[in-house]
């Protein structure tokens, strides 16, 4: 994956942001960048939606973020997150895809992953346009 050098100056100033040296923020870089390439040519997907009713699902554009880490997605957000403070009125799904690596907004991605760490965030582009759903599951 080639990255252009001003995405490069912009992620590395989020390191630097957060309190990393320059010569962490670059190690820190190359590791998330090779962790990006790693990954397979087709990945699946999680996000958790709160929906008013089942009928208010959007299959077209499910939304942009999502999380490949599916047992630490449910904990961050069951356990401590948005959903243990919602009310008994409409349902929250948790929505699997599996998505192209080319459907994967990169810089994006790397800027909520150097931003948010522990979210473990895949940011596709167009709002999930073109993911195939491979299941909407009540939690």
């Amino acid at each position: 994956m080639k990255i252009p050098k001003k995405f490069i100056k912009h992620l590395l100033s989020l390191y630097e942001d957060m309190g990393f040296d320059f010569e962490t923020a670059k190690e820190e870089l190359k590791d998330l960048i090779s962790f990006m390439n790693s990954l397979p040519d087709q990945i699946l997907l999680y996000r958790i939606l709160h929906l008013e009713n089942e009928n208010v699902l959007d299959t077209k554009e499910l939304g942009s973020h999502y999380s490949y880490d599916k047992k630490n997605l449910l904990r961050s957000h069951y356990l401590r997150g948005p959903i243990s403070f919602l009310n008994d009125e409409g349902e929250t799904v948790l929505v699997t895809v599996r998505a192209d690596k080319k459907q994967i907004d990169i810089v994006e991605t790397l800027s909520n992953n150097i931003l948010y760490p522990n979210e473990m965030e895949i940011t596709l582009k167009d709002k999930g346009t073109g993911v195939t759903i491979m299941d909407i599951e009540k939690i």
